[in-house]
């Protein structure tokens, strides 16, 4: 895989989120055309992400984020803000769990679920690195593991 950071989300695994944590009503992160017909309503470059409110009950009960891989820190502190909110708002990431990003920002604010690799649209080849759905909301943490594919 290059330095190319727009890969898509595969639409099986969309759908296997759907039917464990309900319908996406937001793509906190969308980067183009597909993306925001695939899960509604979203957030795309233009819109700076990273400067809305997060917190809105108006971006609806879940919320999903498939950031960039490269600057992951921006993401997860702005995700460490939902952990108590009675709503859902996932990202998909690398689980990357030896960075200062994760121990800042993940470790006991949400639920890290550990997924099994997978080819994002567009990549031409399966991530090289572990993954993880991080599920912030309802003040749950933990770890666990989710093989998305059998759902």
């Amino acid at each position: 895989m290059s330095g190319n950071q727009n890969w898509r989300t595969p639409p099986v695994f969309l759908d296997a989120v759907r039917r464990r944590f309900g319908g996406i009503d937001w793509d906190l992160a969308a980067t183009s055309g597909h993306e925001v017909t695939t899960l509604g309503r979203s957030f795309t470059p233009e819109d700076n992400s990273l400067a809305q409110r997060w917190d809105n009950s108006a971006l609806g009960s879940v919320r999903f984020v498939n950031p960039p891989f490269a600057k992951m820190r921006p993401w997860a502190a702005k995700l460490s803000d939902c952990r108590d909110l009675p709503r859902w708002t996932l990202m998909l990431c690398p689980a990357s769990m030896g960075s200062f990003w994760w121990r800042d920002h993940v470790l006991g604010k949400c639920m890290a679920l550990g997924i099994p690799r997978m080819e994002f649209v567009g990549a031409g080849a399966v991530y090289p690195k572990d993954l993880a759905l991080l599920c912030y909301g309802y003040g749950v943490h933990g770890f666990g593991f989710w093989d998305w594919r059998s759902e």
